[in-house]
């Protein structure tokens, strides 16, 4: 047994100097008022213990109140100001309930001492349905003074409304007629965009080009407050018009162009006898004959054939506002479709052909694309870039 008491007594005082570093970091939040942190700490150490530790009931007790007093004097306060704030009148209630609630699993709280902590609970249930009825009822003014600016015409304005309308449903659902006014907020703070296009070049566009260039996804551009129509809706009136005005067309030559060229390649093409110093054939230890992988140099000539033509489609988006009657903004828009063929043929060896070589033996010579078709590839090109631009419209809309 008495071999055993150095060891017990050193265990016990190296708890006990674990706890001390916490004892006194709980009482050191006290004394600056971290009263949150303080009843955070405290209720992590006190929970599932049987013996409560004396300074954390009590830093616990003391943290509680005051910080209950604190946040009741300052809800009174700005609940009494000339302009109240009831939205944050009714947060410091719910906080005050949350911490009150958050507490009630370690009541009735008593340390191994046998001290019971008293702590002073406010009843906030009736303030805060107060302070709910009030801040909808501010959000209500508030909103409606902001969905006037934007019956005006207004957009900023309007969208603004349509989001203040929508923080009434944190204290009130169906708030008199909060949700119709909502539903015209965001009709007036809508943006629709008309999108078309215009040929400016003095050159020839082949058929089809506007509509295969205007078939853009809108998926990923119309949102909550702007609409994107690139087929004009009869009767709506736009706020902006997004024109897509091309400026130059270019197709050059159709261009062959011919290279020759050699591919060698070292193979191995059998075996071979090895010659002793005397011109005979070598033999091994067993008298056999030797022999060894013969190599040889493979050639062969080939001919390729490139066929190149490209169209170049640039412009320009313009972006003008229909209300103030000014551009506010321009973006230069280029598109460049390129044919390309290649064909090869060769004479020789087929061993010596590169794999890129081999890759293209076999291609003939096709025809060139029209320039209406080259054209129509060039749209193709550009509609990403259009998309991605009247997607970021945002940044000016």
């Amino acid at each position: 047994m008495k071999t055993h008491r150095p060891i017990q007594i050193f265990a016990f005082l190296a708890i006990l100097l674990l706890m001390m570093p916490s004892c006194k970091s709980v009482d050191k939040l006290v004394e600056t008022g971290n009263y949150e942190e303080t009843i955070a700490l405290a209720q992590r150490r006190l929970t599932g213990k049987q013996k409560k530790n004396p300074r954390y009931v009590a830093a616990l007790e003391n943290a509680f109140n005051r910080l209950t007093a604190e946040d009741m004097a300052k809800a009174r306060r700005i609940s009494e100001s000339g302009n109240a704030d009831w939205a944050r009148v009714h947060s410091i209630y719910g906080q005050i309930q949350r911490r009150q609630d958050a507490l009630q699993p370690l009541l009735p709280l008593v340390d191994k001492n046998g001290y019971q902590a008293e702590f002073r609970f406010a009843r906030v249930d009736g303030l805060m349905v107060k302070a709910a009825q009030n801040a909808a009822n501010q959000y209500y003014l508030e909103a409606n003074q902001l969905l006037a600016a934007g019956r005006a015409g207004d957009k900023a304005a309007a969208r603004e409304a349509y989001s203040t309308f929508n923080q009434i449903n944190r204290y009130r659902s169906n708030y008199r007629d909060a949700n119709a006014l909502s539903l015209e907020a965001e009709e007036l703070g809508r943006v629709y965009i008309a999108v078309s296009m215009a040929n400016e070049s003095g050159g020839y566009l082949p058929r089809g080009f506007e509509r295969e260039l205007l078939r853009v996804r809108t998926s990923d551009m119309n949102d909550r407050w702007r609409t994107y129509d690139f087929s004009a809706v009869a009767g709506r009136n736009y706020d902006y018009n997004a024109r897509i005005v091309i400026r130059n067309i270019q197709v050059s030559p159709e261009r062959i162009t011919e290279r020759n060229y050699i591919d060698e390649q070292e193979i191995t093409d059998g075996t071979e006898y090895v010659l002793d110093a005397n011109g005979n054939v070598a033999k091994d230890t067993l008298g056999n004959d030797i022999t060894r992988a013969r190599l040889v140099i493979v050639r062969a000539d080939i001919t390729e054939v490139l066929q190149t033509k490209s169209a170049i489609v640039s412009g320009n988006l313009v972006l003008y506002d229909n209300v103030n009657r000014r551009v506010v903004d321009e973006e230069e828009l280029t598109a460049e479709a390129i044919f390309e063929n290649y064909a090869s043929t060769f004479r020789g060896d087929r061993r010596a052909l590169s794999s890129n070589t081999r890759r293209r033996i076999g291609n003939r010579p096709v025809q060139f694309p029209t320039n209406e078709a080259l054209i129509l590839d060039a749209a193709e090109v550009l509609k990403p870039q259009l998309q991605d631009r009247l997607a970021n419209s945002y940044r000016t809309i």
